[in-house]
């Protein structure tokens, strides 16, 4: 009898989950408020479907495809649309007159508990702003100006052990896994601003990973597919719970590292052009205070440094890497940009950051290495606020999730000649002035890979600086071509959590003097 009980409980309760999956599934297919969007039914059915296929890092392709079938709106979930139109970036991420801002989605980008709040996680329009303006005294530009000679430092120790590298081997050429190469330098960049110490990660000086970019690299994944959970509310919970204490002690290990490099910095007397001598000047007078009047916290000086210092590495590098793997499959711009580069500076010394921004070549590299391989391929979630509002023309419910997936936006067919190929030229003034080029109505101005509006991205000016130099420097001081036999990748495959995972490849290169000793006369 006890059995037959049992049985018949576990009957009831199938039951009554069937039916409540089935209620639920009939009410968000056609009586949410989302239903006359298109998309595929599943996913707007169940959340569930969204979540899989981001955990196997196929996300970004998956509604790159639904974009291609649906159009430029699709319904990704049952409370969140997809939009590649070029105007959405306008409604979602600029203020407009008589609109509310649309916040930031808390799901992605809610803080760690007991942190202070950062230019990326604040969760108010107006914090976010307070935040801005005081780390925007790192990135003018006259703080580029005088960062400047910083960042040659690290691109020239870039340089010398790539042809330490070459001279050693034996034959005057040297193959090295570039994405490797491309993040040690970045890093060794970013430490030294944030930090004041040129040595904080040695990457470069070791030739490998210090333990803490290993375990950044670790919890960019983990974050992703936890902050998936956090759409079940009670299941978050329970599995917040459940995670290993070794898991959240390394964590939080890692990041009073950065913290303790904080208060280093702000312990030396000598004067240094980096982040904390613009920064310092405007800490509140409290440092233990909860809350301040404008000024920067020292719990909020230490986490904007933190997430200061994997921004402003992670996404170079990214877009480093991406780029070379199109340039070395495609010869014909890499010797553009090669004689580019060759023929405007006689010397590497020459290659000031103003001095680069007048090549219209390597500008137009760099922007289609932003167009198929941004840091983001994805979208940068925001919310519609309380009320509801319109993207695109559309009226959507307060509370649904919207971003511009950049993946679809900038391979579009109908936004890109050729859109899934590496043409530099359709950047280049020539192709947007003159109404017979095919390139002449790419929707360029969809491209925001920094983002855009308030929501930008504030060290963009530095970003596209270090991009210009490190780019210049390797193609004038190598030849760089792939290596035969060794291992490839293609940037439209990689899995995605929300970064890019980034697969290492091989570069051959080979110094620019032993180049030019055995070239045909």
């Amino acid at each position: 009898m006890e059995s037959l009980g049992f049985v018949h409980l576990v009957v009831s309760a199938s039951a009554i989950l069937v039916t409540y999956l089935a209620s639920t599934a009939l009410y968000n297919i056609y009586f949410h408020p989302l239903s006359q969007l298109p998309g595929p039914k599943f996913w707007a059915a169940f959340r569930l479907p969204y979540i899989v296929s981001l955990w196997r890092g196929k996300l970004v392709y998956q509604v790159f495809d639904y974009h291609q079938k649906y159009g430029e709106v699709v319904r990704v979930a049952p409370n969140e649309v997809s939009f590649s139109n070029t105007k959405a970036w306008d409604d979602i991420y600029c203020r407009r007159p008589g609109h509310k801002p649309f916040p930031k989605n808390p799901i992605w980008w809610g803080e760690v508990p007991g942190r202070a709040e950062s230019i990326v996680s604040a969760s108010t329009w107006d914090n976010h702003e307070r935040l801005r303006k005081m780390l925007s005294h790192c990135f003018t530009d006259r703080a580029l100006a005088a960062e400047e000679p910083l960042v040659q430092r690290h691109v020239s120790r870039l340089i010398e052990k790539l042809l330490e590298r070459s001279e050693n081997s034996g034959k005057g050429n040297t193959v090295v896994n570039i994405v490797d190469w491309y993040m040690f330098t970045t890093f060794d960049i970013i430490g030294d601003l944030s930090f004041g110490d040129p040595s904080a990660f040695g990457c470069l000086e070791n030739s490998e990973y210090h333990p803490w970019v290993l375990e950044i690299f670790s919890y960019f994944k983990l974050g992703a597919l936890f902050s998936t959970i956090r759409f079940y509310d009670l299941l978050a919970q329970l599995l917040m719970r459940m995670l290993p204490a070794k898991t959240v002690e390394a964590q939080e290990r890692n990041y009073q590292w950065a913290c303790k490099k904080v208060h280093r910095r702000m312990n030396l007397e000598i004067q240094r052009e980096d982040f904390m001598n613009k920064i310092l000047p405007y800490m509140d007078e409290d440092p233990t205070a909860k809350k301040n009047h404008g000024g920067l916290s020292l719990a909020e000086l230490e986490n904007n440094f933190y997430v200061l210092t994997v921004a402003g590495s992670e996404t170079c590098g990214t877009v480093l890497s991406g780029t070379t793997s199109y340039l070395v499959k495609s010869p014909e711009a890499l010797g553009k940009l090669t004689k580019e580069v060759r023929d405007a500076f006689f010397e590497p010394e020459e290659m000031s950051f103003n001095a680069l921004i007048g090549l219209p070549y390597l500008n137009a590299v760099i922007e289609e290495g932003l167009r198929l391989s941004p840091p983001v391929g994805g979208a940068l979630a925001h919310v519609v606020p309380e009320g509801g509002d319109s993207v695109c023309g559309i009226w959507l419910p307060g509370g649904t999730n919207v971003g511009v997936h950049q993946w679809s936006a900038y391979r579009s067919p109908s936004k890109f000649h050729k859109p899934s190929e590496f043409l530099p030229e359709r950047w280049l003034e020539s192709s947007i002035r003159d109404l017979e080029s095919p390139f002449y109505h790419d929707q360029r101005d969809g491209v925001q890979s920094f983002s855009t509006g308030s929501w930008s991205c504030i060290g963009k000016n530095l970003g596209m600086a270090e991009l210009r130099l490190i780019l210049a420097r390797m193609v004038w001081s190598f030849d760089m071509s792939l290596a035969p036999g060794g291992k490839t990748v293609d940037w439209g495959t990689q899995k995605q959590y929300v970064l890019v995972e980034k697969e290492g490849f091989d570069v051959k290169l080979v110094p620019r003097a032993v180049a030019q000793e055995h070239a045909p006369e």
